[in-house]
């Protein structure tokens, strides 16, 4: 199977960004993900300080490296291992009915702004999101087609990747602030 250039260095560029985005809160606020590691509830407590600071910096080197052709499916491989565990992570919570946690995944805004009355919920949303965030990265295992790359492949490329990133985007904002409008519409 063969998949077009310019719509696997979309998706994959897509990815990449969307990924780069997601790690500079992480890089910012260090202790707000250490924090969101910890409330998964899945890792000793002495392991969660280098567990969350190894995520955002193979999550940052995966990204870039997906970036890169020559270390493209080096990347790909890095995301998709990171973003299923990251998945199967918030699988195991919702079905242990563990939900009451921030997913650590869009930039901390709601802990600062949010009342007391609002918390932070996880949900298959978020499942499906980080799957087809990773779906999107293992692009990068199927071969591009041989054609020429013409002009109009370049403007494609870029309104592409400005897509995807602004849609998923979108898509987190909305799971970010669902708590929010749900105490704005119970209240």
């Amino acid at each position: 199977m063969l998949i077009d250039p310019v719509l696997a260095s979309a998706t994959q560029s897509g990815a990449a960004v969307t990924v780069l985005l997601g790690a500079l809160p992480k890089w910012r606020r260090p202790a707000m993900f250490r924090q969101a590691v910890a409330q998964y509830q899945l890792l000793p407590e002495v392991l969660v300080t280098p567990v969350a600071f190894a995520i955002v910096v193979v999550e940052t080197l995966g990204a870039i490296a997906l970036l890169l052709p020559d270390w493209r499916t080096v990347g790909a491989a890095t995301l998709v291992l990171l973003l299923s565990t990251f998945a199967t992570a918030l699988a195991i919570n919702i079905v242990r009915g563990h939900t009451d946690i921030d997913c650590g995944c869009h930039g901390f805004a709601a802990p600062d702004a949010a009342p007391q009355a609002v918390t932070n919920r996880i949900g298959w949303l978020h499942v499906a999101r980080v799957l087809a965030i990773a779906a999107l990265a293992a692009t990068a295992f199927i071969a591009p087609a041989a054609r020429a790359i013409v002009w109009v492949d370049y403007l494609t490329l870029t309104f592409s990747v400005l897509l995807t990133v602004c849609g998923l985007t979108v898509f987190d904002g909305l799971l970010a602030n669902t708590p929010r409008l749900n105490h704005l519409r119970n209240s």
